[in-house]
């Protein structure tokens, strides 16, 4: 069913979306996460913007409350070598779990020339490695994890005070609802020599019990105001590793907030004949948890969604999109493709079959016609401290934001 590419273009707003990306990647929201209250304030931000917009709330309120715990790297986190300090986020990250840990430590260096040594590695684990952090050499270990040793160390089975894996290609970091075992650190590329023979560690996180808020708002339809087409999208993001590492997270997922909320603003401009929801998911990176929650505690029946279209990484698209959960609703899939080649609007649209990957999943899981969009390109970024505002292209942001609003239209159209 065709629609018209010209209205789709004027609908977009990529100035808007640039605008929320900026102020989301900005340091006074600390990455979005557990520390400097980043992820309050978000959620703060949007639930503004939906008012000035014109969506309105469900009986209670726009935001939905529930809490988990999670790993907030609020106090320091140092790592000197040599006399001197290591900058975090570029010449190492902790692991999202890493417990409280200070003091002076050995390093003990090893490769697959040492595990599959037997007289070597016999020697080896004579030594007392409580006080020592292991260090496996991406570079030279890239057999590493086929010998047969190998597990005994990665699980640090010898009981070292812990791991370090030096040489890395890309530091990526996480979060974590629970402490690790033992406290494993990365190191990029060329930043622990070889020749090192000790670290000093002053790193001190806590387990807290965050309190965590969906946002959801929504446009009520003039013909099928109990039918909701949903559009979702996680605000969260990774945070700060102590006071200087600083996560901004502009493709992920201050793109896909973005659109959304130019999303609302069409939305807002129309009379739909469905209603629109809006939810700006909290607790994605720490393991889907707000979109779980949801889902266990709906504002309005699972029933009533008639679509549910998720946006993460909305930031590029030279490569076009995939579609995941698309395998599952071929003729969905297909209506998109031809909607993409009809407007001419990406190279590509690519399906994948469902995954337990962005907020869409649970949703999926609850027999509920859920997609998942995210865009493809160049971009390298991800989870780690260059993925800024500044860093974007939004090179396909239009064509995109036209192909997704024209999907959910069709759809709409189709189903009256």
């Amino acid at each position: 069913m065709l629609i018209c590419k010209t209205a789709c273009l004027y609908a977009q707003d990529k100035t808007y979306a640039r605008r929320i990306v900026n102020d989301l990647c900005s340091e006074q929201f600390a990455g979005r996460g557990y520390v400097k209250n980043g992820g309050q304030k978000t959620a703060d931000y949007i639930k503004k913007e939906f008012e000035q917009i014109g969506i309105k709330s469900f009986e209670k309120g726009y935001f939905q409350s529930y809490g988990f715990p999670a790993v907030a790297f609020n106090g320091a986190v140092e790592v000197v070598v040599e006399g001197r300090e290591l900058m975090p986020g570029e010449d190492y990250i902790v692991s999202p779990g890493f417990p409280k840990v200070n003091g002076v430590f050995d390093l003990v260096f090893v490769d697959s020339s040492t595990i599959d040594n037997p007289t070597e590695w016999k020697e080896f684990k004579k030594k007392a490695l409580y006080k020592t952090f292991i260090v496996v050499d991406a570079i030279k270990s890239k057999k590493f994890n086929q010998q047969a040793n190998a597990n005994a160390v990665l699980n640090n089975e010898l009981k070292a005070r812990g791991l370090v894996f030096a040489n890395q290609e890309k530091l990526i970091w996480g979060a974590s609802s629970s402490w690790d075992r033992f406290p494993i650190l990365y190191f990029s590329k060329g930043s622990l020599k070889r020749h090192v023979q000790q670290l000093t560690l002053n790193v001190e996180p806590e387990l807290i019990q965050y309190q965590a808020k969906n946002v959801i708002g929504f446009i009520r339809g003039h013909l099928y105001p109990d039918s909701f087409i949903v559009y979702t999208a996680h605000y969260d993001h990774l945070g700060m590793m102590g006071p200087w590492a600083f996560f901004p997270g502009a493709n992920d997922n201050a793109s896909g907030i973005a659109m959304l909320l130019d999303m609302a603003k069409h939305y807002a401009k129309t009379k739909p004949a469905y209603s629109i929801a809006f939810i700006a998911f909290s607790g994605e990176e720490i393991g889907l948890f707000g979109s779980y929650y949801y889902t266990q505690n709906p504002i309005f029946p699972l029933s009533q969604i008639a679509l549910l279209i998720n946006l993460d990484l909305m930031g590029t698209g030279d490569k076009g999109m995939t579609c995941v959960n698309a395998t599952a609703f071929p003729v969905d899939f297909e209506e998109l493709q031809m909607l993409n080649l009809t407007g001419n609007y990406l190279v590509s649209v690519t399906p994948r079959s469902n995954a337990q990957n962005s907020d869409h999943y649970f949703f999926a899981e609850k027999g509920i016609r859920a997609f998942y969009f995210y865009l493809m390109g160049e971009y390298k970024y991800y989870h780690d401290v260059y993925d800024t505002a500044d860093m974007l292209t939004f090179s396909r942001y239009n064509e995109a934001f036209s192909l997704i609003k024209d999907f959910s239209e069709a759809y709409q159209q189709r189903y009256r």
